[in-house]
């Protein structure tokens, strides 16, 4: 039953993935707010458009950040508390 909950070593690649996704959770919000607040001459799409998605990019990176820290980071404290 203990084997279960024993810490085993991040691999390389686990932890550029744990990285690159805390990364995106960053990268598409600051890209919706460019659309939000971006000028008409700068992304030529119609107002209501760049106001949807850029919503959705912002919500979608809230999302993200949540799945990132509910996979990388809450287990990680569920298994130290268990020791």
């Amino acid at each position: 039953m203990r084997e279960q909950f024993e810490k085993t070593p991040e691999t390389t690649a686990q932890k550029v993935l744990k990285y690159f996704s805390l990364l995106m959770t960053l990268a598409y919000p600051i890209l919706g707010l460019y659309l939000l607040l971006s000028s008409p001459e700068q992304i030529a799409l119609d107002p209501k458009a760049k106001i949807g998605v850029g919503v959705m990019l912002m919500l979608y990176g809230i999302y993200r950040f949540y799945r990132t820290y509910q996979r990388y980071f809450k287990a990680n404290r569920t298994t130290e508390q268990n020791d």
